[in-house]
């Protein structure tokens, strides 16, 4: 289902979400004050625009309600212009507020202004470059919390030959398929049931990280 999204911020992590929600079909309203990072974005996303993410009265004409997430993506040298933002999007009805920082004290701070989850993009990149060495069949890993990752991993050999009914991971170990890059760079979001995997397959998943490890793919 496609879902609305508001990106307060448009640098680049701000921009990186921006353009990967978009690719996955997602629309995308990008908000800052730069003319020329909007325009970086512009032809990639729904809309961008320029303006003060800080005016609660802009915010106002956004129907703040309807996204089903906001993500503050203000750069930590502007903390004080992010725990305003968060401020009034919580005032304004935001469903979920996701919100960058740059420390551990940022974000206790805009928890307690009202920031539901709060992202760590540098701390996070540290130990997704570290678990990617050490295990060397993970392209890519994202911990979406402490029990939960996605992971995109050269195609198991388990998978093989099989499509995802004969597979069945949903249902045995609740483990979530969302995309296969085939070796001409396609990429099907999400695959057919039908699809019979290939050994250079590059495969997205989803799930518990217990799971994954049982099954091998996460250390």
């Amino acid at each position: 289902m496609k879902k609305q999204f508001l990106i307060i911020g448009l640098g680049r992590f701000g921009a990186s979400v921006a353009r990967t929600l978009t690719k996955i079909g997602h629309n995308v309203i990008g908000l800052d004050q730069s003319e020329e990072r909007i325009q970086r974005v512009a032809a990639e996303i729904t809309d961008a625009m320029k303006c003060n993410a800080t005016d609660a009265e802009i915010l106002e004409t956004l129907n703040i309600r309807d996204f089903d997430a906001v993500i503050v993506a203000i750069g930590e040298k502007y903390i004080q212009n992010s725990i305003l933002a968060t401020l009034i999007l919580k005032e304004k009805g935001a469903k979920k507020i996701i919100a960058k920082a740059g420390t551990q004290t940022q974000g206790r701070i805009l928890s307690k202004v009202g920031a539901d989850v709060i992202v760590y993009p540098e701390r996070d990149m540290g130990e997704r470059v570290a678990k990617n060495l050490v295990s060397a069949n993970i392209l890519d890993y994202l911990e979406l919390g402490p029990d939960f990752s996605i992971i995109e991993i050269i195609c198991p050999k388990m998978f093989v030959g099989q499509n995802l009914i004969e597979l069945n991971i949903r249902h045995k170990y609740g483990i979530t398929v969302i995309a296969v890059k085939n070796a001409k760079n396609e990429i099907k979001s999400p695959p057919d049931i039908n699809y019979r995997f290939q050994p250079d397959d590059v495969v997205v998943l989803i799930g518990e990280n217990k799971q994954l490890k049982k099954l091998g793919f996460i250390d």
